[in-house]
Order: structure tokens, then sequence, then C-alpha cells
């Protein structure tokens, strides 16, 4: 494919930082954080305020913060309408699909379960471009589907007697996880905008209106009273309106495009690990051994995945999905 001259010209500039080791670590371990810390986000905001409305609010106000920008982007780069409009339709599977489901999903588990159930999305990824694709399956990666499974299954029947289980938790939690592949996979085939922020922005504006109105429509955003939400609901939900949604994705999009999608992608089995540390500190949640031993099992199905699928092609217009 033959890339615009000012377009090669911002990719040289931008690759600079990944020539240094150190900048890349911080990139990379920021990833693992803000991945990880996001459940912990969604489990205390959405315990304070309806999952729903907490996702509303996520993506609207992030939406609103970035909109201007974005129609400045989209004046200088201008995207035709079937652009704007797959862009749209992706936002929604991504961000509705599956960020959207896993807050709701998070709500009914404990945050650090929710995390390892949140991060299939790379063994769905490698079932449904088998069964849809006919894309053949490696060792590694039958390998990976088998482990990834188990694990999931072992952290399921051990979290089942406990208060932070429900199987519809599980469920939905899974269910974003797929959406989230889905999406991936679709994005491969899709003409998004050459910009960036672009397809980002709409991907967010596309989203906030679905749930915007979704809330009136269920009656739930009559039903808020957020003037009495605990501070730590307000800065769960500022942290993933920022950290997650706008920094977060443009730290994805540097490593995955300046340094590898291999490393962009480990986050898949780094964040639950995050995920579990950080609710047992700040939520009180227990970790036990066998716990632990599922999750090792399914995060390293997880990461078989990921290293399985290092070799793959790239279309560096289809990795503005990543809004996690």
């Amino acid at each position: 494919m033959n890339l615009p001259k000012h377009q090669i010209a911002g990719s040289s500039e931008r690759a600079g930082w990944a020539q240094s080791r150190v900048l890349v670590l911080l990139a990379v371990g920021y990833q693992w954080f803000y991945n990880g810390a996001n459940f912990v986000a969604f489990k205390i905001g959405g315990d304070a305020v309806h999952p729903l409305l907490l996702a509303t609010m996520r993506f609207a106000i992030a939406a609103l913060i970035i909109l201007p920008f974005g129609l400045w982007r989209l004046y200088r780069r201008p995207a035709d309408l079937s652009e704007l409009a797959n862009a749209a339709g992706l936002g929604v599977t991504m961000l509705v699909g599956s960020q959207s489901v896993a807050i709701i999903g998070t709500h009914l588990l404990s945050a650090g379960v929710a995390s390892v159930f949140g991060s299939a999305a790379p063994i769905f990824l490698a079932l449904f471009a088998w069964i849809a694709l006919r894309e053949p399956l490696g060792l590694r990666q039958v390998c990976g589907i088998a482990l990834g499974f188990t694990g999931l299954l072992l952290m399921a029947w051990l979290t089942s007697g406990s208060g932070g289980s429900s199987p519809v938790g599980a469920a939905l939690t899974l269910a974003a996880s797929g959406c989230w592949a889905a999406g991936s996979l679709w994005a491969r085939r899709l003409r998004l905008p050459a910009d960036p922020v672009v397809a980002l922005t709409t991907q967010l504006v596309a989203a906030a209106t679905f749930l915007v109105m979704a809330a009136v429509a269920s009656g739930i955003a009559g039903q808020a009273e957020l003037t009495h939400l605990p501070a730590s609901a307000w800065w769960a939900l500022a942290f993933l309106i920022i950290a997650s949604t706008l920094v977060g994705y443009g730290v994805f999009l540097a490593v995955n495009t300046d340094v590898s999608p291999l490393i962009a992608n480990t986050f898949n089995y780094a964040s639950p690990v995050v995920a579990l540390l950080l609710s047992a500190a700040l939520l009180g949640e227990q970790l036990t051994l066998p716990k632990l031993f599922a999750a090792g099992l399914a995060l390293s199905g997880v990461a078989l995945m990921v290293r399985g699928s290092s070799t793959g092609r790239r279309d560096p217009r289809g990795e503005s999905e990543h809004v996690r």
C-alpha cells in the first residue's frame, strides 16, 4: 500500500521514540497498569452508580473532550461518509458491546475475577478467525485455547460459591471479550478514516449516542442521583475517561504502530495480574492459591495466543479499536 508523503513523514518522526528502551518500557508498563486498573475502576464506579450510566458518562464525556480536536483533524484530513459510518459501527461494537458490557459484568463479579474473564479476547479471536475466515489453527493456538478455557472454567468453579461470583457476570464479561475479538477481526476489513483521531472521535460519539439513548429509554438516566456519589466513584470515572479512554488509546496505538503488535498486546496476559493485585490491595478481595492457579492457566493460554499471532499481518488502519 502506498502511503501519502506526509503520513510517511509522520511515521518516521514518531518512530524515533521507539528506539529508546526506557520509553518503550514506560509505554508498555502503562498499558499493563491501566488495563488492569480498569477493572478496579469498573467495580468502584459500577457499585456506586448503575453500570450502564457509568459507561454512558465515560464515553459521553470523553467524546465531548475530543470532539473539537477530532473535527479540526477531520477538516484537515477529510474522510468520506462510508469511512465514518464504518468507524461508528465499530465504535458501537467495541465500546458498547465490549467495554460497556464488561462494566456491567464486573459489577456482578469481583474485579480480579472479572479481569481474568476479560482477558479471553485473543482466544475468541482465533476461534472466530477459524470459524468465519477458515484460518487454520496451529498447535500453539490449539494449546492456547485449551489452556485458556480450562483456566476460565476452573476460575468459574472455584468462585461459584463466593459472594463475588455470578454466572451472569461471568457470561457478560466473556461476551464482552467476544465482542472485542469480533470487532478487532471486523476492523481489519473496514475502510476507516486515515486519521486515527478522527476514527476514535467517530467511535466515541457513536457509542455515546447509543448509550445515552439506552439510558434514557430504560429510565436509568432519570433515576440517577449524581450529587450523592462518593468521591471514589468520581475518581474512578475520571480515570476511565482520561487515563484509559483518551491517553490509553494513544499509548496503545503508538506501541502497536512503532514498536510491535506482539508487545502492544501483552496487556492481555499482564493486566489481569495487575487487576488481581490492585483489587486485593484496594478492595480487600481475597487471593487464594487455587484462584491464582486458575488465573495462571487462563493467562498462559492467552499468552500462547498473543505470541502465536505475532507473525500475522496487520492493517494500520484497523488499529483504532483499542479503547479499553
